[in-house]
């Protein structure tokens, strides 16, 4: 006679929950949603919401979601937000939409310019010039969280339109594991000099501790282009000369300095360009500093040139490496294109993006792609077009971000990291 044996009561009161799962394979799970999946599974309970809004676990989103980006992506930054008040993510293999991104904030004139990009966050500025690097706004938009930066230690400084000029860059302090702005400002001397008498001020914008502090005795070498590039905790810019002075005629092509300034240790450095660069460098040749295949990198257009029964572009990408504190180039790839105009960027798998220029008055562009590799070109659009808001101002480089991952910053609880500065 077979017998069977009842379930007891207290195993029957046992009820599945969340809390109950051990705290590793949580993470690993969590790890691998998608953002905005995973700002909504901080409402499940409050052992996750304390979980996702640790440092430990943001650090781990961002690794793996910088190391799982797009190869192909591109991140298109609108000059004219009047027209269009949305950045668009497009593959570049397809030229299809992955995201649209709504700007939360407009600008005083309605234009915009990326400085920078650092784990998802966009630093971005007015396209005007009396505007431009003064008025800062830091951006996540795939958490949706803004801010603008309106406080400076240089408020009389700043307020001088014609007297004054500056320039920005945003990096990751790594060892202090803290975001950082920093603002260089020139002041012209009783001569008219940017970079004569007067020492330029430098103050740096701490994210974690929310304050702007003035850096004593910055030494900063040169006067640069506001056009810059964050990489392997430095921002890099190309040397400008003083405009109109004879100076500005002659130093050029290899004779220019790239800056940098280090996030870390707080100091301003400088180094050669490539010997071989185009003479017109720092002149007219259109140029980019870039990121590519682990190295910082520079993009130079030289003068178009006769080819196979058409005028075409060469387009040279060298890779600076550093070993020992020595600086060296190596030519990475010289094309060829069809297509006049100005670098953007380049992805991880070759692609490089520029904006083709349309038309004499340079008013209509397109953004195009061209693997350097297959040598496949893609024409996406999204460029400029004449209009009632054309000026001088959209003649600006569009500006795109070619590695942009989904990331947990400037997020926390559903709030803001940081208090908007007052």
């Amino acid at each position: 006679m077979s017998s069977t044996v009842a379930p007891s009561n207290n195993s029957m009161d046992h009820t599945f929950s969340f809390d109950h799962l051990p705290q590793q394979p949580t993470i690993e799970i969590l790890l691998k949603l998608p953002v905005k999946d995973l700002i909504r599974s901080t409402s499940v309970n409050k052992t996750w919401y304390s979980l996702v809004n640790t440092p430990s676990f943001i650090s781990a989103q961002i690794s793996r979601s910088i190391s799982l980006s797009h190869e192909n992506a591109v991140l298109i930054i609108p000059p004219i937000i009047s027209r269009q008040n949305h950045c668009s993510l497009i593959s570049t293999d397809t030229s299809s939409v992955i995201e649209k991104f709504d700007i939360p904030f407009s600008t005083k004139t309605r234009s915009l310019r990326l400085v920078s990009e650092i784990h998802g966050m966009l630093l971005l500025t007015d396209l005007n010039a009396e505007h431009s690097s003064r008025d800062l706004y830091l951006w996540n938009p795939c958490v949706r969280r803004h801010r603008v930066l309106v406080s400076t230690c240089f408020k009389k400084r700043l307020a001088d339109r014609d007297g004054s000029y500056y320039f920005v860059g945003m990096g990751f302090d790594k060892a202090g594991d803290d975001y950082k702005v920093v603002r260089i400002v020139y002041v012209k001397d009783r001569e008219g000099r940017l970079f004569g008498e007067v020492a330029p001020k430098v103050e740096i914008f701490s994210l974690r501790k929310n304050t702007w502090r003035k850096m004593k005795e910055p030494r900063v070498p040169r006067l640069v282009y506001e056009h810059g590039i964050y990489f392997g905790g430095c921002y890099y810019w190309l040397e400008l000369k003083q405009p109109g002075t004879e100076e500005a005629y002659t130093c050029c092509g290899n004779k220019l300095k790239i800056v940098w300034f280090d996030f870390e240790t707080e100091v301003f450095g400088e180094f050669n360009v490539p010997h071989d660069v185009p003479r017109d460098l720092g002149k007219f040749s259109p140029h980019k500093l870039m990121q590519f295949e682990d190295s910082l990198a520079l993009c130079v257009v030289d003068i178009g040139v006769l080819d196979k029964g058409g005028i075409r572009f060469p387009h040279r990408i060298w890779l600076m490496r550093q070993e020992n504190g020595v600086v060296t180039w190596t030519l990475r790839f010289r094309a060829l294109l069809k297509e006049s105009g100005y670098p953007l960027g380049i992805t991880k798998n070759g692609t490089l993006v520029i904006e083709s220029i349309r038309s004499r008055d340079l008013d209509v562009t397109s953004i195009v792609s061209c693997n350097l590799k297959s040598m496949i070109y893609k024409d996406h659009g999204f460029g400029k077009a004449r209009g009632p808001d054309t000026s001088e101002d959209v003649l600006e480089p569009s500006t795109v971000v070619t590695s942009f991952p989904e990331s947990l910053v400037m997020y926390e609880g559903g709030k803001l990291l940081l208090k908007c500065a007052k």
